[in-house]
């Protein structure tokens, strides 16, 4: 007697980030970017639009336009919203960009997009001169970006949450690490009254960054999501910066092919364990 073998079911991801750009206008010193080797491109409009008709019927719970880019040095970045908007209606947008460039007409744009449920705004500093040390730009024009947002965001509602973020200075001294940190959530409690604020920890990753804590063996936030870059490659993860480690081709192939490929599979049933 012979037994078929037992199909297994088909897994979904519940969200997905796409690299449009992998272009920066910062050169954060806790980032790998400034170093990475990858040529800088934008996502083709044909592949963009490729992997939102392949969400269509994967239960997607939210899409990341971003991964180790500026989202809106994408000149099309606006378009690819509305087009995430059209075509996945249900859909939340998360958003993480440092700001720099939602100048008063790129708020406004920003605004009418719907679904958005977390903006995120990497600040890194509440000094102008740390700023510049830290981050690369103009420290006033990036807060008066935020508060601009903010005020927007009061009148309109179009964002769920709008999040101020730093990295920690990661280094050894645990005082000097908490002086910063609570001198940050200082700073922004009072710029940026109905902001949440959060401070990260900075790891040494395959970011090749420096910081004295190791990478931890924890359980990701992101194991049931996809990470997309900018050529269409589907990466392991979103850590994962030159796109060295690579679960399929985009391209190619469907997202749900790929996430339920045995490599796939195989990464995160051993991740579990």
């Amino acid at each position: 007697m012979f037994f078929k073998k037992k199909q297994p079911s088909v897994e979904y991801p519940q969200d997905i980030q796409i690299e449009t750009t992998n272009r920066c206008n910062a050169r954060c010193v806790f980032c790998h970017h400034p170093n990475m080797k990858r040529p800088l491109v934008d996502m083709p409009d044909a592949l963009f639009e490729k992997l939102i008709r392949d969400m269509k019927d994967m239960n997607v719970r939210a899409v990341h336009p971003f991964v180790n880019g500026e989202p809106f040095l994408d000149r099309k970045m606006f378009a690819r919203l509305e087009y995430i908007n059209r075509a996945l209606p249900g859909v939340a947008i998360c958003l993480f960009t440092n700001g720099a460039l939602l100048d008063e007409e790129k708020a406004a744009q920003l605004a009418q997009i719907k679904n958005i449920d977390v903006l995120n705004f990497s600040l890194n500093a509440f000094e102008a001169d740390d700023y510049k040390k830290r981050v690369g730009l103009d420290f006033e024009k990036t807060v008066a970006n935020i508060k601009n947002i903010l005020r927007l965001n009061k009148a309109r509602a179009f964002a769920k949450s709008i999040m101020v973020a730093s990295v920690e200075y990661g280094k050894e001294d645990k005082a000097k690490n908490k002086a910063y940190n609570d001198a940050f959530r200082a700073f922004c409690e009072v710029e940026f009254p109905g902001a949440e604020i959060k401070v990260g920890y900075k790891y040494n990753y395959l970011s090749r960054v420096f910081s004295f804590r190791g990478f931890r063996d924890i359980h990701c936030a992101r194991l049931k999501g996809m990470t997309v870059l900018a050529n269409g490659l589907v990466s392991l993860c979103c850590m994962d910066m030159e796109g060295e480690f690579i679960l399929g081709n985009a391209n190619e192939r469907s997202l749900l092919d790929i996430y339920n490929s045995m490599l796939a599979r195989e990464y995160r049933r051993n991740k579990k364990s």
